[in-house]
């Protein structure tokens, strides 16, 4: 499905925020994304790919914030706080052909976030796997052992069962399933580096490089709520001094929002 991404209004951002806000973090992604998509959608956004979630968000988050993103990270070395910035363009330039051909300007194929089952061969073992989905995460949140259950996610069946039934036959089966997701997650970062995106920032005390993984779920999140907080403010000052209804505050320019509050400031 080819779908255009705009801008939500203020009303649509503070409902959006109302309902997600109390939400499992899986539930959160799907309410995020949700918000986007034309209004009826027979689309599953479970069965997209963590990268694809996170491309979808980018250009999302582009519509509501423009292109400039920063982050505050501490060092790894003397925990000196460091801040980064860099753009979405950035990030988005870093992602596989098969996203960049899918997306024009604000609009996107979200086939291209469906996941489709690769070979690898590596000297341990052979197998079939696929990039990990947003329903995976319902899986991996109650998981007694999360390297197993992602194993268990990714990989097709019939390779799951011999790797499985392999690890069984080692003495340290904990280490094995250890070198079983490293070895995963070298060659999902290799077929889709939007898998994790990993930054490096230079201290500007020690002169350290910390490397930081950046999590535009979050970054989303966090911006949205402070938009919010910010728009709750002005509904709290233009209805207390008007009587104005929230839904009206909101459907305001934000030019005359601007001015009707520094009128009751004055």
């Amino acid at each position: 499905m080819r779908v255009t991404i705009s801008a939500l209004n203020d009303n649509d951002r503070v409902a959006l925020w109302e309902k997600a806000l109390d939400m499992s973090p899986p539930d959160r992604n799907l309410a995020l994304l949700a918000a986007y998509l034309p209004k009826p959608s027979d689309e599953d956004v479970g069965e997209w790919t963590l990268a694809g979630r996170d491309h979808f968000l980018l250009l999302a988050y582009r519509c509501e914030f423009g292109e400039n993103i920063t982050v505050t990270s501490p060092c790894v070395s003397c925990d000196t706080k460091t801040q980064l910035s860099f753009r979405v363009s950035d990030v988005l330039a870093t992602s596989s052909d098969r996203l960049k051909t899918a997306c024009h300007l604000d609009s996107v194929n979200t086939e291209a976030y469906l996941p489709h089952y690769v070979s690898m061969n590596d000297d341990e073992f052979s197998c079939r796997f696929r990039l990990p989905t947003i329903g995976d995460l319902y899986l991996l949140a109650s998981a007694h052992s999360p390297l197993s259950q992602l194993a268990q996610c990714v990989l097709a069946p019939e390779s799951y069962n011999d790797v499985a039934t392999a690890i069984t036959q080692k003495d340290d089966p904990v280490s094995a399933w250890e070198g079983v997701y490293q070895t995963l997650e070298a060659q999902m970062l290799a077929i889709e580096p939007l898998t994790i995106v990993s930054l490096n920032a230079s201290c500007p005390e020690c002169k350290g490089e910390t490397a930081h993984q950046f999590d535009i779920v979050s970054q989303f999140w966090a911006l949205l709520a402070a938009d919010v907080e910010r728009q709750l403010w002005d509904v709290h000052i233009l209805a207390s001094a008007y009587g104005w209804s929230s839904h009206d505050i909101l459907a305001m320019s934000p030019a005359r929002r601007r001015q009707h509050i520094a009128m009751v400031i004055e």
